[in-house]
């Protein structure tokens, strides 16, 4: 008995170390353990020579190979530390043990595209989980539907062919969120001027296009945005005159500190060629988490954004927040309809102002962050659509913006240059058919002046579909120089009012009903100063061929025609009817007559006096132009108001 007793006492120790380490090694194992000490010395350079010592030792050493694998992922040496995990489960591929090894396998094969080994991976950690956390077996389970996606997806690429715009766009170490102006004039962007991580200053920049892919070289936003301090992640309005963004930090400088959370969105305008200071939108928007990414509707008076704050659904969700009548922002709403439990970022509005791009970890994709679109339809935003390979890949996808033709699309591809530097260069590609926008948009610019000075005009230009009678947009003409620019999207008839104290009512009318190809316009309004005799006419009044009650989508106009009486409650007019030389002449003067009492009627029966008002039908009589064609006998078929 004592012999044996002896034998065990002599053997206990192998038998330990046989349980511990997957190597019998003493000399690897004496390695190790010297790696273990100098890393809870915080030696780290030393505890990685002192692995390698280890697997040099014994190469079948799988704790050795796993250590440097977590190392080296910690030290952000990502294709150094892919390698270590391959060994570990090379030297141990059937050990509950190294469990973690595949799961970590399994997204670096998918972050380099390998589809096949990152599922056989995933399935592998699957068999081995025992008691994984559910949230890991959620994530390779997630990963797995996404290879098989993946594989199906790339049987039908897309016609993608992107070209990295030319310098001096591209001139700094990292460029990334490109926004662009309706007319496609105006590029901004944010960029770092450092490679190195850590070193995060971002900056906001703007650049023109002169011709055809030729752009200014880039320069700082203004002054006025700029600081010591990071701006970043912009968006621009349709027409250049808003912009907001996202600022970090102490901005404002040290004791002076105007944000309420880690970022915080900030809003700018543009009157001439400078940019207010920027104010923030305070905490009714703005939260004590991560607030930022905020694109802009195109009128300015919407922006979705993206927060961490509580009451989301996942880590960083989308949110939206709109400018109310009382120029306030509305306490902000979660987009359910789209978030998942995972991050959504960078989301983008389109000009249309009914679709929207943002990307994702949540959906099935090809890997990382893809980029989706969803549409707005009965106020409700459709599933969203994965859109295709290969503008997604198994690389992060971020940062889209499409022309509001929907032609065009610009965005960033980032590349991760190894644990010190990174790279971000901003591309620029034709749109593949299937993911344009279902509507097709396009502009409305010009400038607003004053037709008897020439002066420019400041002026409220607002933006009706008189078959929904709803307001669709707003926007303002630049008190310099009379600019405006204003998005227009097929399937709709429009009214465009221009409203300017002390000037006439002047209205433009655009169908777009039937419209198939949307081409930029460029309309300059001359305004006319309200004098006796000026006559201005009403674009937006509808009657059927030959009759005179007034057609539903009439009461737009005429609804702005009140207001505009009673914004000018010394003004009494005439309302006049005309028609074109068609037909005996007293019918047309019954006609006109009747047309101008229905209009008349509409006003008196809206509260505006009727002994402010009179009618009058002068037929065929008053042609605005030659009655030879039937583009002009249209323009004489009309409504016109005379200032008595």
């Amino acid at each position: 008995m004592k012999i044996i007793f002896l034998i065990l006492i002599v053997f206990l120790p192998y038998s330990l170390y046989a349980q511990r380490y997957s190597t019998t090694s003493k000399k690897a194992i004496k390695y190790y353990e010297n790696a273990e000490n100098l890393f809870r010395a915080r030696q780290f350079d030393d505890a990685v020579k002192e692995l390698k010592k280890a697997v040099k030792a014994d190469n079948n050493f799988a704790e050795a190979h796993y250590k440097l694998a977590t190392t080296y992922q910690l030290f952000q040496e990502y294709l150094i530390s892919f390698e270590y995990f391959k060994n570990t489960v090379k030297a141990s591929p059937d050990s509950p043990k190294f469990k973690a090894a595949h799961y970590q396998l399994a997204w670096f094969y998918l972050k380099e595209g390998n589809y096949e080994q990152s599922k056989k991976a995933g399935e592998k950690f699957l068999t081995l989980s025992g008691t994984a956390l559910e949230k890991e077996i959620e994530n390779i389970k997630k990963l797995m539907s996404d290879c098989d996606f993946a594989k199906e997806t790339m049987k039908t690429p897309l016609d993608f062919k992107p070209k990295a715009l030319p310098k001096p766009v591209n001139q700094f170490h990292l460029q990334y969120f490109p926004a662009i102006t309706a007319d496609q004039k105006t590029l901004v962007f944010t960029a770092r001027k450092s490679e190195k991580r850590g070193d995060d200053d971002e900056n906001l920049y703007i650049s023109y296009q002169t011709e055809t892919d030729k752009w200014t070289e880039p320069t700082s936003i203004s002054k006025n945005i700029n600081t010591e301090m990071n701006e970043g992640t912009a968006s621009i309005s349709a027409d250049g005159k808003v912009l907001v963004f996202t600022a970090c930090n102490e901005r404002g400088g040290r004791g002076m500190r105007d944000i309420y959370g880690e970022c915080d969105i900030f809003i700018s305008y543009k009157t001439g060629e400078d940019w207010s200071k920027p104010q923030n939108l305070g905490a009714v928007v703005n939260s004590r988490n991560w607030d930022s990414q905020p694109t802009l509707s195109a009128d300015g008076k919407i922006i979705y954004f993206v927060s961490n704050r509580a009451g989301g659904k996942g880590g960083r969700d989308i949110w939206m927040t709109k400018k109310g009548e009382d120029d306030q922002w509305t306490s902000p709403e979660n987009l359910e309809d789209i978030n998942t439990k995972k991050d959504e970022v960078s989301p983008f509005i389109h000009p249309d102002g009914k679709t929207l791009f943002f990307s994702s970890a949540g959906y099935l994709g090809l890997g990382g962050y893809d980029l989706y679109k969803t549409e707005k339809i009965n106020k409700k935003w459709t599933t969203p659509q994965n859109l295709g390979y290969p503008i997604n890949t198994h690389q992060d996808e971020l940062a889209l913006f499409l022309t509001a033709d929907g032609q065009k699309g610009y965005y960033s591809v980032d590349k991760n240059l190894g644990r010190k530097e990174l790279s971000s260069i901003l591309y620029v590609f034709d749109v593949p058919q299937q993911i344009r926008p279902t509507l097709k948009s396009n502009f409305v610019k010009g400038n607003v002046y004053d037709i008897k000075t020439k002066q420019k005009l400041e002026s409220n230009i607002d933006l009706f579909d008189i078959n929904e009678k709803t307001k669709l947009s707003s926007t303002t003409s630049d008190a310099q120089n009379g600019e405006y620019t204003i998005v227009l999207t097929q399937g709709s008839e429009y009214a465009l009012e221009v409203h300017k104290k002390g000037y006439a009512f002047k209205s433009l009318s655009f169908n777009y009903v039937e419209t198939k190809e949307m081409k930029p316009i460029e309309i300059d309004i001359p305004l006319e100063p309200l004098a006796k005799g000026t006559v201005f006419r009403l674009n937006n009044i509808f009657f059927d061929y030959n009759k005179f009650e007034l057609k539903d989508k009439s009461k737009t106009e005429l609804d702005e025609l009140i207001k505009f009486m009673k914004n000018n409650a010394d003004i009494r007019g005439e309302i006049s009817g005309h028609t074109d030389n068609v037909g005996k002449a007293e019918d047309n003067i019954t006609l006109s007559l009747n047309r101008a009492k229905s209009v008349y009627e509409y006003l008196i029966n809206n509260s505006i006096d009727k002994s402010r008002l009179t009618f009058k039908g002068y037929g065929a009589s008053k042609p605005d132009v030659a009655n030879d064609s039937e583009e002009n006998k249209a323009k004489n078929r009309r409504i016109e108001f005379k200032i008595l």
